[in-house]
């Protein structure tokens, strides 16, 4: 075999590997591009809520050598974001064990998921089925605590209810309201 023939088969097995997803650099392959096929595979992971894969290809974005600032900082947010999904995933299972059965855990829970996160649009839905409840519920608990001189309990309610309705004339009357405290 001639010399040109070994190194042909030798570039054909090592593009063989870079099929497999590795060594994509010694494919003669640009860094760009092989970013753009992991980037896909990010967004696949993603997609399907694998959130330490994605995060594991992302990583490998990262190490490729050559790469732009724009893709390595993308690559970086990416990275950011699997974690705080991760992050986020527990109050989520949290939010739809006790959805059906105790709305003030499911509120804190829908509360604590980031604003951004994925699994916040997935819980909307019944978070906005709960939220009248809930928030009927603590204004009557506001009022009465109003009224029976339970100051404490009443600053306690209406922070609750700040935390969910910020536009609710109810919730703003009844913060403008003195408690004046009944327990000694």
């Amino acid at each position: 075999m001639t010399r040109l023939g070994r190194n042909a088969g030798q570039q054909a097995g090592l593009c063989g590997v870079c099929a497999a997803g590795l060594l994509v650099l010694q494919c003669g392959k640009d860094p760009e591009l092989a970013a753009v096929a992991l980037t896909k595979e990010v967004q696949a992971a993603f997609a399907d809520q694998k959130w330490e894969l994605g995060a594991k290809k992302a990583q490998e974005i990262l190490a490729l050598s050559g790469l732009s600032a724009r893709t390595k900082e993308q690559a970086k947010e990416r990275v950011q974001q699997a974690k705080a999904e991760q992050q986020a995933r527990p109050y989520f299972q949290k939010f739809i064990g006790v959805k059906d059965t105790d709305a003030d855990r499911a509120v804190t829970a829908y509360l604590a998921l980031p604003a951004d996160s994925s699994y916040r649009v997935l819980a909307k839905p019944d978070y906005d089925r709960i939220k009248p409840d809930y928030v009927a519920d603590h204004l009557e608990k506001a009022e009465a605590a109003l009224r029976n001189g339970r100051c404490t309990d009443f600053r306690g309610e209406l922070a609750l209810l700040a935390a969910v309705e910020t536009g609710l004339a109810k919730v703003a009357d009844l913060s403008k309201r003195t408690c004046v405290n009944k327990q000694l």
